[in-house]
């Protein structure tokens, strides 16, 4: 009898034990409390936010910004260029000359065809100043050897209104297409500085051809 209360005492021991120990790691299996969640919560977005902000750094440093410069032109010649550049400096402006990258633009020959000899290319020379024209040249060399030009035009109303003359004359002529180098100079500076309306109204009272616009910095 009395082996039975030990072994019943030890038994309610036991299990008393194994409750306290579930009841420990049961304890050790509860979630923080909400402060602590919520720290550990935004912790960890913010450390997503700057990685991302990291990321969104590197791919804006590599787009890069093209800058763009205001425009004013086309000056024919590079002495009319650089009048209106002074002019703009004054103004503020910090302009620099450019000359169009565009190295060709259609031309007009009107010409003598070749003749078959020096010779006869000469004769058509003095016939020429006879009836008072004289501005031509012999073309010595190249394609059009011994024929004699009476000149280039960019417009091909210029260049049939010289042709008219010629033949009217009684001379033989053609007209010839050709390739120009095209000499236009350009006047760039940066954005940032306008050029007043008034002002510009001003600079197409003398030059009527040019305008203003923008385009890449050079």
């Amino acid at each position: 009898m009395k082996w039975a209360i030990y072994i019943l005492i030890l038994t309610n021991l036991g299990f008393g034990l194994l409750h306290y120990r579930s009841v420990i790691l049961a304890d050790n299996k509860t979630p923080a409390d909400d402060d602590n969640l919520r720290l550990v919560l935004l912790k960890e977005f913010l450390e997503q936010e700057g990685q991302t902000v990291a990321v969104s750094d590197d791919v804006s440093s590599s787009i890069e910004t093209v800058a763009r410069c205001n425009t004013l032109g086309p000056f024919k010649s590079k002495k009319s260029a650089n009048k209106v550049r002074k002019r703009l400096v004054k103004l503020g402006l910090s302009a620099e000359r450019r000359m169009s990258k565009d190295n060709k633009r259609k031309g007009y020959w009107v010409m003598i065809p070749p003749a078959e000899s020096r010779k006869i290319a000469k004769q058509s020379v003095r016939e020429l100043k006879k009836k008072e024209i004289n501005d031509y040249f012999l073309v010595v060399t190249g394609e059009q050897r011994n024929a004699v030009s009476l000149g280039v035009f960019s417009r091909s109303e210029l260049a049939q209104k010289r042709y008219d003359e010629i033949i009217g004359l009684g001379f033989t002529a053609k007209i010839r297409q050709v390739d120009l180098p095209l000499r236009e100079y350009w006047l760039d500076w940066p954005s940032e500085q306008s050029l007043l309306p008034d002002d510009l109204a001003t600079f197409r009272k003398k030059h009527p051809n040019i305008g203003q616009t923008d385009r890449p910095c050079s």
